[in-house]
């Protein structure tokens, strides 16, 4: 992978949205205006904008390589590529400085079937660093099987190299190559390396099990896919797939040459972009979208990217262009959790209902319910957790701990403990060793003074399991408050602070810990950065008495108020 990347830096920096360019001063005023326009809508992450001040730029300054390319490049990352497919063709006549207008060419006119014109841009293509070479050679073979000259494709594919990461992705290609050729044999031997050996293992057992469909396999087929799902039994499109062949079904229509050539470098790009998220990567599945717009894959792989470089914006309209399939719910929900990530809360808690109603599936109801609940919803989240627990529940599924844990948060703010500790115990009941559900459970306890000795091993075990969380010990340290071991509530509230400097909850502790022990200053400076920190109304209210107090109230620890006496310190195991 390094030795790749090394031969790239020219390349990242042609494409990068925000690489800076100098316009020669003989250009025009008002095409340096547009281009600055250009260069400040990159800045800000507007690649639409970007594109279209460029566009504007090079209609003023007519054949200039360096505006031909930046147009190119924006209209491609935009999304807008039918703009991008007139735009290639000036790139690359004028140098194709990127060394990308050339392979969009060409997968352009792979997607029009024109594979003549396909294979006469890439022999005319200029010199290429490892991965446009590997890109522009898949390209070709599929181009060349495409004009009618599969002997010619592979020969070339068995003589094919692939640097580092990328040659396991060789035979998945291969085997397609093999299959649209008429030879089965090499195909399955080809298709079974692909299964075993891809890092994009979905796709190929999704390839392989295809051809044994179209080969009349179903019962081998159903086997293969009953084996991916053993390992990952939540993917919808394996699952849809061992349906079809364990039930009779037709099976699946092989890939037109586009489609293929598509799928034989989706895998080696989505590998690049887990490990790279750059603008480039996006340009890569752009040209794997030309070929095939529908390949719902892509569209998940690319809104991922797309989000992670900052361009929240085109990643929601491609999650929310994904086809109709075992891939649209998903997609949808991965939507909505970036509109809400994103701040939109309020759009995505309507989507997420939306979503719920229109197909009534567990998962949507679960993202309808966890929207209600973040937007305060407490009473409807409970009812959603319940029923998307049921639904999961008549389809065999086992209860996860999460969702009684929520539960319980949501009956805390409607104020039913009763409720919210039944559900706290069924969550410790599935997941035992889960440090938030121990450091929750018993920091309630601690509060309520019930169960103490109880509480204070859970809370201690959250915090020997989760040391950096700053909530589990702010809990450690109050439980240590609530038991009157005031210099210990110090040590962990000193540590829960610096860990959550942001939390007032944390803040707000350290003050009356402070005040214990004698350090009145500091603990009226913790109260006043707690005020300043977002505290909750309840909080507000104590912080308030305290500062104008000068101190909190009086404080009983929580054996002597149960009538017993405090425990010796030295007896209070160490977290």
């Amino acid at each position: 992978m390094t030795s790749i990347l090394r031969a790239w830096p020219a390349l990242l920096a042609a494409t990068a949205l925000t690489s800076c360019v100098t316009v020669p001063a003989e250009e025009e005023t008002s095409a340096y205006g547009a281009f600055l326009a250009a260069r400040y809508a990159g800045v800000n992450r507007d690649a639409a904008g970007a594109a279209d001040y460029y566009l504007e730029a090079l209609d003023r300054l007519p054949g200039n390589s360096v505006l031909a390319d930046r147009a190119f490049i924006t209209s491609v990352i935009a999304g807008d590529l039918d703009r991008a497919s007139a735009l290639a063709v000036s790139a690359s006549e004028a140098g194709d400085p990127s060394r990308l207008a050339t392979l969009f060419r060409a997968s352009d006119r792979i997607s029009r079937h024109d594979y003549r014109t396909a294979l006469s841009v890439l022999d005319a293509a200029p010199d290429y660093g490892p991965y446009n070479t590997f890109f522009q050679d898949i390209l070709r073979h599929w181009a060349l099987m495409g004009a009618g000259r599969g002997d010619e494709a592979l020969t070339e594919v068995g003589d094919m190299q692939a640097p580092g990461f990328l040659a396991s992705h060789l035979w998945l290609h291969k085997a397609m190559l093999f299959e649209a050729a008429g030879n089965p044999a090499a195909a399955e031997a080809a298709y079974r390396s692909a299964v075993f050996t891809s890092t994009f293992r979905r796709l190929s057992t999704e390839m392989y099990g295809g051809f044994l469909m179209r080969e009349g396999r179903r019962a081998e087929a159903a086997t293969l896919f009953e084996t991916y799902l053993e390992d990952d039994p939540n993917e919808a499109s394996i699952q849809a797939l061992y349906e079809t062949a364990s039930q009779g079904r037709r099976a699946p229509r092989r890939p037109d040459i586009p489609g293929l050539a598509a799928r034989a470098v989706l895998g080696p790009t989505a590998d690049l972009a887990a490990q790279a998220d750059m603008d480039l990567t996006i340009i890569y599945m752009r040209m794997v979208q030309r070929m095939d717009p529908d390949l719902a894959p892509l569209h998940i792989v690319l809104a991922g990217s797309l989000d992670r470089i900052g361009l929240h914006d085109l990643a929601l309209a491609e999650y929310a262009s994904v086809p109709e399939g075992p891939f649209r719910l998903g997609a949808q929900i991965d939507r909505i959790v970036l509109m809400a990530t994103l701040g939109r809360i309020e759009a995505a808690h309507a989507a997420a209902r939306d979503l719920a109603e229109r197909t009534g599936a567990a998962e949507a109801i679960l993202l309808y319910a966890d929207m209600s609940r973040i937007s305060g919803e407490w009473a409807a989240a409970v009812d959603l957790y319940g029923e998307a627990m049921a639904l999961n529940r008549e389809q065999g599924l086992p209860d996860d701990w999460r969702y009684h844990y929520f539960r319980a948060s949501c009956f805390l703010m409607l104020d039913n403990w009763e409720a919210a500790e039944a559900e706290y115990l069924a969550a410790l009941e599935l997941a035992p060793g889960q440090s938030t559900v121990l450091n929750d459970l018993g920091y309630m306890w601690i509060d309520r003074g019930e169960r103490v000795d109880e509480a204070f091993e859970m809370i201690a075990q959250a915090a020997d399991m989760a040391p950096e969380n700053g909530n589990v010990i702010d809990s450690l340290g109050w439980a240590y408050y609530q038991l009157g071991h005031y210099d210990l509530a110090v040590q962990e509230l000193e540590r829960a602070a610096e860990l959550n400097p942001g939390s007032a909850t944390a803040n707000y502790h350290l003050g009356d810990a402070y005040w214990q022990v004698g350090r009145r200053l500091e603990a009226g400076f913790q109260w006043r950065r707690a005020i300043d920190l977002g505290p909750t109304d309840e909080q507000r209210e104590g912080l308030e008495y305290r500062l104008e107090h000068g101190q909190p109230p009086e404080h009983t620890p929580v054996y002597a108020a149960n009538g017993d006496a405090p425990a010796d310190p030295a007896e209070v195991p160490e977290p």
